[in-house]
Order: structure tokens, then sequence, then C-alpha cells
């Protein structure tokens, strides 16, 4: 497609070749006028290829910026959830000293268990096979402090069939899902809200599962917002609790493999 900057460029040197054009057809017995278009149209192309360079040069200029500030909000985005892990695991390893410290060893032990647990449960999540959902999943709370996110990636999922689903698609279901939630998280709550989301295969399909508690506003609308940012071949299953909020509280989106 021809940068709008290039059209706008052209279209002005075209014009100006309609003074020349009138000379020429107001003395066509003369060589001058005709000597004049031609002058005036090497001097047109050239303006115009001087405009087109300059806009050139200032369009990659700006997607050098934008470039820019991607990487940097990535690196700042990759701080913060590392940022979050660390203070994370700092905490499980001072109830695992103080534990041991007093010798309780049943509770020691279980603190091991749910750090192995959480471990394997983000390492699942980083073999996903989409690496913008992947990053999604496990920064999620470094950009969103409404609601936490508990997602779960089934064992017998593999990557290759995310790649059967397509990774965009998938990845573009699961972020819309949780953002047409998290919109609706009511801030002022006394409880927690906390939204789980499930990755699974059966049947030849992925589905996406999600539940969620806490509080919430506009959810009458929520199954239209998630059927408007699914991707074509996606499609929301038959909620098991029926209509009204407590279907809208669990909803399950289909992507077939391709």
């Amino acid at each position: 497609m021809m940068p709008r900057q290039k059209t706008y460029g052209l279209m002005l040197a075209a014009a100006t070749l309609l003074i020349p054009a009138c000379a020429v057809v107001a003395w066509r017995d003369r060589l001058w006028p005709i000597v004049l278009f031609l002058v005036w149209a090497v001097a047109a192309a050239l303006v115009a290829g001087i405009f087109e360079r300059r806009a050139f040069k200032r369009e990659m200029a700006r997607l050098a910026e934008r470039a820019s500030r991607d990487i940097v909000k990535s690196r700042q985005d990759l701080v913060g959830t590392l940022s979050h892990h660390r203070h994370d695991w700092m905490n499980e390893l001072q109830i695992l000293y103080g534990y041991l410290r007093m010798q309780k060893i049943d509770k020691a032990i279980a603190v091991v268990d749910r750090i192995k647990e959480e471990m394997e449960r983000d390492s699942r999540i980083s073999r996903l096979g989409s690496p913008e959902l992947s990053a999604y999943l496990l920064s999620f709370r470094t950009f969103c402090d409404t609601m936490t996110l508990d997602a779960r990636v089934d064992e017998s999922l593999q990557a290759s069939c995310v790649a059967s689903a397509g990774p965009e698609r998938v990845s573009r279901a699961a972020i819309g899902m949780i953002n047409a939630y998290r919109v609706r998280v009511s801030a002022a709550t006394a409880e927690e809200n906390k939204l789980r989301i499930a990755f699974s295969e059966a049947d030849g399909e992925l589905r996406i599962e999600t539940s969620y508690e806490g509080g919430w506003s506009a959810w009458s609308s929520l199954r239209e917002d998630v059927s408007q940012s699914l991707p074509d071949g996606a499609r929301l299953s038959a909620s098991a609790d029926g209509d009204g909020e407590g279907g809208a509280r669990k909803l399950t989106v289909v992507v077939p493999f391709e």
C-alpha cells in the first residue's frame, strides 16, 4: 500500500503540470511551451522525490521511535514480572526457613510442595506454544491490581495442540476473555477478585475455561463481548450454569484445530 505522504506528493506534482499543459494548448504553434512543459515535469519530479524522501525519513524515524518505546516497555514488564516472582519466592523461603527453625517438618514439606507446584504451573504456561499468551499470563499481575489471575495448563496439553489450533487464535481468544472480565471488575470490594482460566484439549479442540469469583458489574453483556472478541472459527460453548450471572461467571471457549 502506498504511503499517504507519497500519494499526496505525487498528486501535487501532477497537479502543477496543468499550468505548462495549458500553455502548450494555448500556444500550439510555439516551441517554448513544450520546452517549459518538459522542464516543469522534470522539476516537479525532483520536488516530488525530495518530498517523498523526507516523508520516508519521517516515517522511518516514527517507526524507530515506536519500536524503541515498545522495547523499553517490554523490558520494564520483564523487570516487573521478575520482581514479583522474586518477591514471591522470598516470602516462600522465609516461611520455609521459619518452619525449619521451629522443626515443623510437615509444614516445611507442604511449603516445598507448594513451591514445586507453582514452578511446574509456570513451566507449563511458558511452554504453552504461544509466546504472546505466555508473556501475558506470566506478567498479568504487573499491570492489573484489581484482579488476580490463576492460569492452569492441563498436563496433557502439548504445544503442538496450540500450534494446531493456531497460536494467534488461541492468544486472541484467551486474552479477549480475560480482558472482558477485567473491565467489569469492581475495585471497591471486600472479597478478592479472582479469575481462573484453564487450558485443555478434548476431541480435537482446544478448550479455554474461565471461572470468576468476586465483585463485578455489567455481567449481562459479558457473553456478547467475549463472542465479538473471538477469532474466526472459535465459539462460546453452552454454559452449564445456564443464563444469568451464574452462567456468566463460568465461560468456555472452544478453538477447533485447523
